[in-house]
């Protein structure tokens, strides 16, 4: 057998495990990037909710104090009409920040289930 023969048989094999490693290592470097994302989405999520109950807080307490230094009822009617719109504001925010933060999480999931396939962002 002929020495160029030799060194073509013990190349190919190679350039196959190569090739083969190469691509694992995208594949695991795709799912520690997507891992990333859902932590930051997660994160994002967590410090919304958490802004969220500390403005529920604050609202409620200056409700209380309202409620307390009221003298007439003209005065319990007016501060119970504001805290109604202020927590109606609230939950129209709330409902716009759940369907921004489904959306991130079901665009991340649907790039797990393309499988390494392209998903074009809508």
């Amino acid at each position: 057998m002929s020495p160029d023969l030799q060194i073509k048989k013990s190349t190919a094999p190679d350039l196959f495990f190569a090739s083969f490693a190469e691509a694992g290592m995208k594949r695991v470097e795709d799912a520690v990037s997507l891992q990333k994302q859902f932590v930051t989405y997660l994160q994002d999520i967590n410090r919304n909710w958490v802004e969220h109950m500390q403005s529920e807080a604050a609202m409620a307490s200056e409700f209380g104090g309202r409620l307390a230094s009221a003298h007439s009822m003209p005065d319990v009617v007016a501060a119970w009409q504001e805290w109604t719109n202020r927590r109606m504001e609230l939950l129209a925010q709330d409902g716009r920040q759940v369907v921004k933060e489904t959306e991130n999480l079901m665009a991340a999931g649907a790039r797990v289930l393309a499988n390494g396939r392209t998903v074009s962002k809508s």
